[in-house]
């Protein structure tokens, strides 16, 4: 059970971290806070972690409060960032945001007013038989569920004009992964109800349940992992395509800036012959041979005009895009 909590945890921090590494190719932040605050809520989750952290609140499991809120808000946001993604309504996406808030002020009010002392890994067969501890869980998965419902018929009814192939698969993985956690959703609210009762689930039961988070987790991940991958494979490619460029570049520029026609010119300050991949660079060094050309024409041979003009002409594929993903995703 125990690797059923960690390997997702793993997992969640790994998009985590590949989409910081994506901030250094000046991707946008997108989906990561909202990961962030999941891989969070779900490292607090673990046993031992639990166990401890409660502890040093008083044992009262008030942090299963702040997992819980930790995990709703993470995955509205994420709700919230694909289907913008998606294009779907605002109004949609208001009302979620909304319900989420609501939801989050009852989950307090409950807790609050549950005798909980005691930190329990397994919450709700320590708990449930409490009317208002039921009425908490049922809260929080249900919305969990609504969530996932919503988000993954959206993404599934989606419009694919125009998207990327890796990113529409990642869309429909994570799709998958929203239909398995739903899946999860109804064995944890049936957990509750045998809670409720006063009565013993079954070990498979809530085997059962772990599985398909597990299963969700894998699918949100591998979901995102893909474009990201992607994206970071192209940007490496542009890269080298820039490099390539301003190889062609630096001989005839290191040429033209010892001319008086290269000193007039108004970028010439700027001229930096030393290796720097990077777009600033290449748009520096095409504006300052353009500035020459204009001064001077005769300056550049036939050869070194075309090898110019085709680095101009394939500028955008050089350089490559700079965050192709939709909006904040």
């Amino acid at each position: 059970m125990i690797t059923l909590q960690t390997l997702p945890v793993l997992i969640l921090w790994a998009v985590v971290a590949i989409r910081l590494i994506g901030l250094r190719f000046g991707w946008k932040p997108g989906i990561l806070p909202a990961c962030a605050l999941v891989a969070l809520a779900a490292s607090l989750n673990i046993d031992q972690v639990y166990l401890f952290l409660d502890g040093l609140l008083g044992e009262v499991n008030a942090l299963n409060l702040i997992v819980h809120l930790l995990m709703g808000a993470g995955l509205t946001e994420l709700s919230r960032l694909l289907l913008q993604a998606t294009s779907q309504p605002r109004g949609h996406v208001k009302a979620l945001l909304g319900l989420g808030l609501v939801l989050a002020v009852i989950q307090t009010t409950l807790l609050l007013v549950s005798e909980t002392s005691g930190s329990a890994t397994n919450f709700t067969d320590t708990f449930g038989h409490i009317p208002t501890v039921a009425a908490y869980q049922a809260s929080f998965f249900g919305w969990i569920g609504l969530v996932l419902l919503y988000t993954g018929v959206q993404i599934l009814r989606r419009d694919k004009t125009g998207e990327s192939r890796s990113f529409g698969r990642g869309l429909s993985i994570v799709a998958i992964g929203c239909l398995s956690g739903v899946t999860g959703v109804a064995m944890k609210m049936l957990l509750i109800g045998i809670a409720a009762a006063d009565l013993d689930a079954a070990f498979g039961l809530y085997l059962t349940y772990r599985i398909f988070v597990a299963i969700a987790v894998l699918c949100f991940a591998a979901g995102f992992i893909l474009p990201s991958y992607e994206r970071i494979r192209s940007a490496f490619a542009a890269r080298g395509r820039r490099e390539e460029a301003l190889d062609t570049l630096r001989p005839v520029v290191a040429r033209l800036v010892g001319t008086v026609e290269g000193i007039h010119s108004l970028d010439a300050t700027h001229i930096d012959l030393k290796t720097k991949a990077s777009r600033k660079q290449l748009y520096r060094w095409l504006i300052f041979i353009g500035d020459v050309r204009v001064l001077n024409p005769d300056l550049l041979t036939e050869d070194e005009i075309a090898a110019v003009e085709k680095i101009g002409t394939e500028i955008d594929s050089i350089n490559g895009s700079v965050d192709s993903a939709p909006a904040g995703v």
